[in-house]
């Protein structure tokens, strides 16, 4: 589970819910006074999702990949050969 730390420079503007097919979204807007918590509060985020892009990626990709494909030529024409009699 991760969390996210509001400092005495942050202060909570607003909030807000939405919910369709199941799914619910929650909107929260954070005023910030000081620009060194903003930053440390967007890195929190960043890490945030790249740790919830880590556990959704499939790991079979990767076997897939590490198989090389190998090249074949085109197969040949089912055309008919008639030979000429003479």
């Amino acid at each position: 589970m991760s969390a996210i730390y509001l400092s005495s420079s942050c202060s909570l503007k607003s909030y807000s819910a939405t919910s369709k097919g199941g799914k619910s979204t929650l909107k929260i807007e954070i005023d910030v006074s000081d620009p060194l918590d903003l930053g440390h509060m967007l890195r929190d985020l960043f890490e945030i999702e790249q740790q919830q892009k880590a556990k959704t990626e499939p790991k079979s990709r990767t076997k897939k990949q590490a198989e090389p494909r190998l090249a074949l030529p085109a197969p040949l024409l089912g055309l008919p050969y008639f030979p000429e009699e003479k």
